[in-house]
C-alpha cells in the first residue's frame, strides 16, 4: 500500500515540475520593421474634344458661336502645392485666294470669352471655390498671352477633379487682313490654336 502510494505521489510530483516548466517558458517575438515609399505621378490636365458651333453668317444681327468641354486635371504629386491650369490662343487664321494672290485673314483671339465651372472631384477632397480654396474664371478674353483659367491654392486639388470649359466666339462685323485692312467677314473655315498649361503653384 505504501509502495503505490509512493508511485502516485512521485507522479503527481512530475506532473507538477512539467507544468511548472510549461509556465514559465518565455516566446520571442519576431518583429520588423517595414517601409512603404508612395511615388508623385505628376501634374496633367486633358479635356474632351473641342468644337465650335457652325455660324450661318448674318450681317444684320450680332452672331456667336459656342462650345463646351470637359477638363480632367489630375494632380498625383503628393505635395499639396496647389496648381495653375492656363490658356494662350492665337487668332482665328483663313486663308484666300483674291484675284489671283494668297492673303490671310484673322479674327482675334479677344473675339472668345472662357468661363469655367467646377463639376466635382472623382478621387480626392472636394475643392470649395467659394471658400477661397481656388479659383476659376468667367467670361475671360482669350488672348495670345497665356493667362489662368483654373487655380487651386496650395493644400488642395489633390486628386482628380473635373471642370466644365465654355468657350464663347462673338463674330466681329469685320477681320483683318495680314497688313492690317479691315474687311468684311468672309465665309470659310477659320482656324487657331489653344495652348494649355498646367503649372505648380498659383
Amino acid at each position: 500500500m505504501i509502495s503505490r502510494y509512493k508511485k502516485m505521489l512521485l507522479c503527481t510530483m512530475s506532473m507538477s515540475v512539467l507544468l511548472l516548466s510549461l509556465g514559465t517558458s518565455t516566446f520571442a517575438a519576431d518583429v520588423s520593421e517595414q517601409k512603404l515609399e508612395v511615388v508623385g505621378s505628376g501634374l496633367r490636365a486633358f479635356q474632351t474634344p473641342l468644337k465650335f458651333d457652325d455660324i450661318r453668317l448674318d450681317v444684320k444681327q450680332a452672331q456667336s458661336s459656342q462650345a463646351e468641354t470637359m477638363m480632367t486635371v489630375v494632380d498625383g504629386r503628393g505635395t499639396d502645392a496647389g496648381y495653375t491650369v492656363s490658356m494662350s490662343s492665337t487668332d482665328f487664321e483663313i486663308e484666300k485666294v483674291i484675284n489671283g494672290v494668297l492673303e490671310k485673314f484673322y479674327i482675334p483671339a479677344s473675339a472668345v470669352e472662357v468661363t469655367t465651372a467646377y463639376k466635382g472631384p472623382v478621387t480626392g477632397a472636394p475643392i470649395h471655390f467659394g471658400s477661397g480654396q481656388g479659383t476659376l474664371v468667367s467670361q475671360l478674353v482669350l488672348s495670345n498671352a497665356s493667362q489662368a483659367i483654373i487655380q487651386a491654392r496650395p493644400s488642395f486639388g489633390g486628386g482628380t477633379h473635373q471642370f466644365e470649359v465654355r468657350y464663347d466666339l462673338k463674330l466681329p462685323q469685320t477681320i483683318s487682313k495680314q497688313d492690317g485692312t479691315k474687311v468684311g467677314v468672309l465665309q470659310g473655315s477659320y482656324r487657331a490654336r489653344f495652348t494649355y498649361k498646367a503649372t505648380s503653384g498659383i
